[in-house]
């Protein structure tokens, strides 16, 4: 399921201080699907475990949708 908000989603991680990060750059749910690795260090996540972390849920998302 594709969130309607990033930062809502990113709440739900437990990563809700990256939020201003998504919001400041204009990453939306469509965009969001897209990012990589340099992406999320560009946007000054420098966590490997909270990279991680969005890594593995981004995979999860449209999962149930068909």
């Amino acid at each position: 399921m594709m969130p309607d908000h990033v930062s809502e989603w990113l709440e739900q991680l437990g990563l809700g201080q990256y939020a201003s990060k998504f919001i400041d750059n204009d990453i939306d749910a469509q965009l969001l699907i897209q990012l990589t690795d340099i992406d999320l260090k560009e946007l000054g996540i420098s966590s490997l475990g909270h990279r991680k972390t969005i890594f593995s849920a981004i995979g999860t998302l449209g999962q149930n949708e068909s």
